[in-house]
């Protein structure tokens, strides 16, 4: 065994043609994983943290793409629920800072909440940090209801080490809560953060970027080169534009935002927008239209023309029947 694998904490390794898997660090809320690439093209490290809906595992958010640029890749995994709250710097530092040096340099790639985690966790390995949509929902500022009785472990992100180099984020500014995020978390730590703004595509940027064939040329580049290229937003035409562009009209043009939210379900249909759809209806008075929406997605049997439980109750007060 060479001398970087001699200071791995083994408890598991696994040989393939392609890649050696070695688990760095593990408890009930975490798990930290190693994919060292058998031929690698780059000496670079990409770690990687899963998104809100993830749980404990040795591959996740980025792994098979990592691998496939022949780069060598961490996954960081957090116990479902946890929000990374139960992994300490400390605790992320002892498994990975120990390695760093083998790699001349390191990048944390994550989105949404594994956003967050490349935000707090990359200023200990000094990376450069690539953040789509950074999200802690227990964050307190946000005042999210369902979050508000969530542990909070983590300091604040302008407390704890940061980088050297500013990252890159990702998000749209039409979503309020990523904006206010970004506005009052990152930008607190990283005045100077490279920030890449796309309106009305929602919080799942990400997706958007893949569905226009957008998103791997874009992180390659920036993972590999550190340079972001040109690229022009996704605009009418998809389900996540067109969607978000409903969701922010609701408000001030409910019209419009009946068409676009129409037009959203065309193209692929989506729970949320749905719900949204019915609100739009019930708040411009079209109730005869709304129950038809709702009597055609009954008759659908598609899981995704259901409404949310509170959208649910807002149609029962509104003399409607699910």
């Amino acid at each position: 065994m060479d001398l970087f694998l001699s200071c791995l904490v083994v408890s598991q390794l696994i040989e393939s043609n392609q890649y050696i898997m070695q688990r760095l660090a593990r408890d009930e809320n975490f798990e930290i994983t190693l994919h060292r690439c058998q031929d690698p093209k780059t000496n670079k490290l990409a770690i990687t943290f899963g998104g809100q809906p993830s749980d404990l595992s040795s591959r996740g958010f980025g792994t098979d793409f990592l691998l496939s640029l022949g780069l060598d890749t961490i996954y960081v995994a957090q116990k479902f629920g946890t929000q990374y709250q139960g992994c300490s710097i400390n605790q992320f530092r002892d498994a990975i800072l120990p390695l760093a040096g083998n790699w001349d340099d390191v990048i944390c790639y994550g989105s949404s909440l594994g956003g967050y985690a490349a935000l707090y966790y990359g200023g200990v390995v000094n990376a450069r940090i690539i953040a789509a949509a950074p999200m802690l929902p227990a964050w307190p500022p946000l005042k999210l209801p369902a979050y508000v009785d969530h542990p909070i472990t983590h300091s604040e992100l302008k407390d704890v080490p940061l980088s050297i180099h500013d990252p890159t984020v990702f998000y749209d500014p039409m979503v309020a809560r990523d904006k206010f995020l970004v506005e009052n978390m990152v930008e607190a730590a990283y005045p100077k953060f490279r920030a890449v703004p796309i309106p009305f595509v929602g919080h799942t940027v990400l997706v958007t970027l893949s569905q226009a064939r957008l998103l791997r040329p874009i992180i390659e580049n920036l993972i590999l080169n550190d340079a972001l290229i040109a690229f022009e937003a996704p605009a009418e035409g998809t389900a996540i534009w067109h969607g978000e562009r409903g969701c922010h009209l609701i408000k001030s043009d409910p019209i419009a935002a009946k068409v676009h939210l129409k037009k959203s379900l065309e193209i692929r249909p989506s729970r949320r927008i749905f719900s949204q759809l019915i609100q739009c209806l019930i708040n411009l008075g079209q109730l005869e239209e709304a129950q038809a929406e709702l009597d055609l997605a009954k008759e659908s049997g598609d899981k995704n023309f259901t409404l949310f439980p509170p959208r649910a109750k807002k149609v029962i007060e509104a003399g409607l029947v699910a």
